[in-house]
């Protein structure tokens, strides 16, 4: 069933009263509607709407359906809905600790909200219920439909070009700077590896561009972020510092004219460069043993870790955990060299841009042997060994297990837009209570 409240609008939500208008003559008189539901701005993917029950002791929730849906639900269907997204959430909350109840999740007196992820041109239903203790229906609901607006895209010129400038290149990076003929009109503009869009057409190449776009802004709103194309669309001169691309690597920088719902207007311009291959500067012998091993969670719970260490003075971190943990030899092809770096003295940390180890687990003992050219152009010589020591790690919940999107995805971002983007989504305000 697609329903607005995903993770949804559980303890945030205020609802409304309608009132009736009363007949002349000697007709009966109605009842007076339980709760008025006032629908206000609405956009193509936006609506504001207050709930204002009759009788402000009535306990109560709201939300927000797609109308083809609603039009099949009955009211205990609708209020069985909303148990189990009041499962779901105390649920999740009961990982951290956490005892939330139904009670804490219903709501008394006027309520709003304004909704921000709707789809346009869509009919909606707000749905509002009298519930008892056990979420179950009480009385008769009062529902409200509106539709969402047409979304409309501001046309872009077709005959738009762009210089893109390309210095301080390194085996890292690359400083890249990208302007356009018309400061006035928006554009997307990004970095491939060269091999990964090669033979693309034009038009192949912006149904990527859209479609990752899309994946982003998904990816973010189930966080609680409203982000949207135009949060990774340029106007006028811009220019991003890379640092973490790969050594010895063709890449593509991209760029096209692009409208705010992610149409493409003339062709691709492309700018070819290569960063040169890492040079080892100097060599480092690590030779350790009676060292440990431990498996490990960062702080986010985005990925697993191995780490090595020995009297406080070497650390190494790669993913996945799996190597710490089960027997037999493992290069590091099997694991993420994304995510791989070392720590020298707790403090210098560098990633790797070249690995060539092995780890072999026999038992409780272990070795990890090979070299490495780190970021810091040092290559080093490991020769490691010692037993496997297992730490309790915190488990991370499923919601924060994903790893964030490949960096070419996040320009926009990391240029600032995404801590001003934080809207206060409905599962925002019901998980972070």
């Amino acid at each position: 069933m697609k329903k607005i409240f995903a993770f949804v609008a559980a303890s945030l939500m205020l609802v409304s009263l309608v009132s009736c208008d009363k007949k002349g003559g000697n007709d009966p008189e109605p009842e007076v509607a339980n709760f008025e539901i006032q629908v206000s701005n609405v956009e193509a993917k936006s609506v504001s709407v207050k709930v204002v029950p009759a009788d402000v002791n009535v306990t109560y929730y709201w939300d927000i359906f797609e109308a083809s849906e609603a039009a099949k639900m009955t009211d205990a269907q609708i209020a069985e809905a909303f148990k189990e997204n009041f499962d779901e959430v105390i649920a999740y909350y009961a990982q951290y600790g956490y005892t939330l109840t139904y009670d804490s999740l219903l709501v008394k007196g006027e309520n709003s909200y304004d909704f921000s992820k709707l789809e346009p041109n869509t009919e909606y239903v707000v749905v509002a219920l009298e519930l008892d203790e056990n979420i179950a229906a009480k009385g008769t609901s009062v529902r409200k439909t509106f539709k969402t607006l047409e979304e409309k895209e501001d046309p872009v010129p077709a005959d738009m070009t762009f210089n893109i400038a390309v210095d301080s290149i390194t085996f890292s990076g690359a400083y890249i700077a990208v302007t356009p003929s018309n400061n006035e009109a928006t554009y997307y503009w990004s970095i491939y590896k060269s091999e990964a869009i090669a033979g693309l057409t034009d038009a192949q190449l912006c149904a990527g561009f859209k479609s990752e776009i899309e994946q982003t802004i998904e990816y973010y709103g189930y966080y609680g972020y409203d982000l949207t194309f135009e949060d990774f669309l340029s106007k006028g001169p811009d220019a991003y510092k890379y640092n973490s691309l790969e050594a010895n690597t063709a890449y593509t920088v991209v760029a096209v004219a692009m409208g705010s719902l992610g149409t493409c207007a003339g062709a691709v311009a492309k700018y070819n460069f290569e960063t040169p291959e890492l040079v080892a500067e100097s060599t480092e012998d690590i030779t350790i043993e009676n060292a440990k091993m431990a498996d490990a969670c960062d702080a986010n719970g985005w990925w697993q870790m191995m780490a090595i260490n020995a009297d406080s003075t070497f650390y190494l971190t790669v993913s996945p955990v799996e190597a710490a943990t089960v027997e037999g030899s493992y290069t590091i092809d099997d694991m993420d060299a994304d995510f791989t770096y070392v720590l020298l003295d707790k403090e210098d940390k560098y990633k790797f841009a070249k690995l060539d180890v092995e780890v072999a687990v026999d038992g409780e003992n272990f070795t990890f042997t090979g070299t490495g050219i780190a970021m810091n152009a040092v290559e080093y010589h490991f020769n490691i060994s010692g037993i496997v020591e297992v730490s309790q790690a915190s488990a991370a919940p499923a919601r924060a297990a994903m790893k964030a999107p490949a960096a070419k995805s996040l320009k926009a971002i990391k240029k600032g837009n995404l801590a001003a983007k934080k809207n206060k989504f409905v599962s925002e305000k019901l998980y972070n209570r």
